[in-house]
C-alpha cells in the first residue's frame, strides 16, 4: 500500500495527419506544457540532428528526393515533423479514409476471382507539360442488396507525355483489365486526349495496333462521324464538369467513403513490412520492390490530396479548394470522377428495375 505508483505516460509518433487521435493528443500536451509545465513535456526533431550526429547519411535523403514516388508532404511528415492536413473546413476525414484501406494487394490485370459480375472502370485526369496524367483503376463488384463495392485496385501516372503516347498507354490498360469504360475529364486538356482516343494508334515499341474508341455519352452525335468498322464501341464516358456536377461528385465521394463502399490499398509501410516477411520480397531488387509498392504509395498521396481540400460554398454548390497550393489534386479528380460515373451506372440500373410494362398498358 505504501508503494508509489508511476502514472507517467509516453507517446511516441512521427508526424501524421491532422484530425486524428495522435494530433489531438499532441495539441493537448502542448497546451499542458504551457499551462502545467510540471506535468507535460513535448520533444520533437527533424532529420538534421541524426545527420549531424552521423546516425543518418545525407545521401540517403537526397536519394529519397530523387525517387519517382517522392512526395514532399510525406517527406515533411517523416523527416520534418510537419503534420499534414487542415482542421478547419476539411471536407474529408482521414480516419474514414484509413478505415477503408483494407486491400492487401494491387491488381495489375483483369481478375475474375472475387465475382463473375465484377467489372473494371478506368478513370483519367489529364495532365500535360509538367503535370501528371493519372489513371485510377476501379473494380466494381455489384451486391444483391445496396450499392456495389468499388475497389481502387491500382493507380498509374504518366509524366509529361504526348497525348498520343498517353492514348496508347490508356488503351493498353483498357484491354489489360478488360475494362467496361474509360472515364475522362473532357474539360480543358482532356478534350485534347479525347481527340487522340477517337483515332487508331500503332505502338512504336511493339508494332501493335489499337483501334479508335467510341464515346458512350455522345448525346450530340459529334463523335459519330469518326466511327470505323473497328471502333471499340462505347469505350469512353466523357465528364464535362460544371459546378452542379462537381458538387454531386464531391458529395458522392464523401458518401461512398463514409458508407464503407470504397476499398483502398493498405498503407505502403504496412505493405512493405508484409512484403519483406516473404522470401519473394527479400529477393527482390530495390527497383522491383519500389515498383511493387508504387500503387500503395500513390494511394497515400491520394489521401494527402483529399486531406488538403477545404470546403467552400457558392449558393448550393460545393467548392473544394486546396489549403496548400503546393499539393496537387489530380489523383483526387481521377478518383472522384470514376466514382461519379459508377454512381450514374447504378442509378440507371435502378430506374430500369422500377420500370413496369403494365403501367403503360391500356385496356377496355
Amino acid at each position: 500500500p505504501q508503494e508509489t505508483l508511476n502514472k507517467s505516460q509516453i507517446y511516441v509518433t512521427t508526424a501524421g495527419w491532422k484530425n486524428t487521435f495522435a494530433y489531438d493528443k499532441l495539441i493537448q500536451l502542448l497546451v499542458w506544457m504551457i499551462t502545467e509545465p510540471h506535468k507535460a513535456m513535448v520533444m520533437g526533431g527533424t532529420w538534421r540532428i541524426p545527420v549531424l550526429m552521423k546516425l543518418l547519411d545525407k545521401n540517403f535523403l537526397q536519394d529519397l528526393k530523387k525517387d519517382g514516388t517522392f512526395n514532399e508532404a510525406s517527406f515533411d511528415r517523416e523527416y520534418e515533423s510537419k503534420w499534414t492536413g487542415t482542421v478547419a473546413d476539411a471536407f474529408f476525414n482521414g480516419e474514414i479514409f484509413d478505415r477503408n484501406r483494407n486491400l492487401q494487394k494491387p491488381e495489375v490485370e483483369h481478375s475474375g476471382r472475387s465475382s463473375a459480375q465484377a467489372f473494371y472502370v478506368l478513370s483519367v485526369d489529364v495532365g500535360r507539360k509538367g503535370c501528371d496524367s493519372v489513371v485510377c483503376v476501379f473494380k466494381v463488384t455489384p451486391q444483391s442488396m445496396g450499392a456495389a463495392y468499388k475497389s481502387l485496385v491500382n493507380i498509374y501516372t504518366f509524366s509529361d507525355e504526348h497525348f498520343e503516347d498517353q492514348a496508347i498507354r490508356i488503351k493498353k490498360l483498357f484491354y489489360k483489365y478488360k475494362a467496361r469504360r474509360v472515364v475522362i475529364d473532357a474539360n480543358g486538356l482532356g478534350i485534347g486526349l479525347v481527340d487522340y482516343m477517337i483515332k487508331s494508334q500503332i505502338d512504336p515499341n511493339t508494332g501493335d495496333t489499337y483501334p479508335d474508341f467510341g464515346v458512350y455519352n455522345d448525346d450530340e452525335l459529334y463523335y459519330k462521324k469518326y466511327k470505323t468498322n473497328v471502333t471499340e464501341q462505347d469505350a469512353m464516358y466523357l465528364v464535362k464538369a460544371t459546378a452542379p456536377i462537381n458538387t454531386e461528385a464531391h458529395a458522392n465521394a464523401q458518401s461512398q467513403l463514409s458508407s464503407g463502399k470504397v476499398k483502398l490499398l493498405i498503407d505502403e509501410r504496412v505493405a512493405k513490412t508484409k512484403l519483406m516477411g516473404t522470401k519473394v520480397g527479400q529477393n527482390m531488387k530495390p527497383e522491383e520492390r519500389a515498383e511493387y509498392l508504387k500503387p500503395f504509395t500513390l494511394t497515400s498521396i491520394l489521401k494527402e490530396e483529399m486531406m488538403n481540400l477545404r470546403e467552400e460554398n457558392e449558393g448550393v454548390n460545393i467548392i473544394l479548394k486546396q489549403a496548400n497550393k503546393g499539393i496537387r489534386k489530380d489523383k483526387f479528380s481521377a478518383f472522384e470522377y470514376g466514382l461519379y460515373y459508377i454512381k450514374q451506372v447504378e442509378e440507371n440500373k435502378k430506374r430500369k428495375k422500377k420500370f413496369n410494362a403494365k403501367d403503360w398498358c391500356f385496356m377496355n
